[in-house]
């Protein structure tokens, strides 16, 4: 039975021991003080935990997390002052999945994206597929099948017609 019971203690089956028995657990030292002052955290004079909650922030504080901080007059590189942006049409025939960045670059960018998967195999098709489909996804755009083996992803809030994307593709 000795051999059972030593696997059993090996893995952990065996009934846990009392360790709060042991003479180690009743030699507690109590500590009479809370140590030197210097050690006792400051506190402000009236102040409770949870006492600033939904009090506002006097102006000379640092702004909040959900605050905007001006950071003066920065545009972005390459931006119109002039106007929203209008997404443009990029067209891509791709050979390999490779070339898969030539997709998904312009779409990140929020430009409408015209790939065309014919010069392909049916596998690497499917892989160029599923990382579009992934992209327009994420990025919450939409997929549009043109013709059999050419796709479109436009961008979320992208007015582009069909037939913008089809002569794109150089289908009509």
């Amino acid at each position: 039975m000795s051999i059972i019971k030593n696997a059993k203690e090996f893995f952990g089956l065996a009934p846990a021991d009392a360790y709060h028995d042991d003479a180690y657990y009743g030699e507690d030292v109590h500590y009479e003080s809370q140590g030197s002052a210097a050690y006792q955290p400051r506190r402000e004079p009236g102040y409770e935990y949870g006492s600033d909650y939904g009090r506002e922030r006097g102006a000379a504080s640092a702004p909040s997390r959900h605050e905007p901080v001006s950071r003066g007059n920065v545009e972005r590189a390459g931006s119109v002052a002039a106007g929203p942006y209008v997404p443009a049409v990029v067209p891509v025939r791709l050979t390999s999945f490779t070339q898969s960045a030539e997709v998904g670059e312009p779409f990140r960018d929020g430009d409408a994206v015209v790939f065309d998967l014919s010069g392909m195999d049916l596998d690497e098709a499917k892989r160029v597929l599923d990382f579009a489909s992934g992209l327009c996804f994420a990025l919450r755009g939409q997929m549009k099948k043109l013709v059999p083996r050419v796709f479109a992803i436009v961008p979320d809030g992208a007015s582009i017609s069909t037939r913008e994307l089809e002569e794109a593709a150089r289908l009509r």
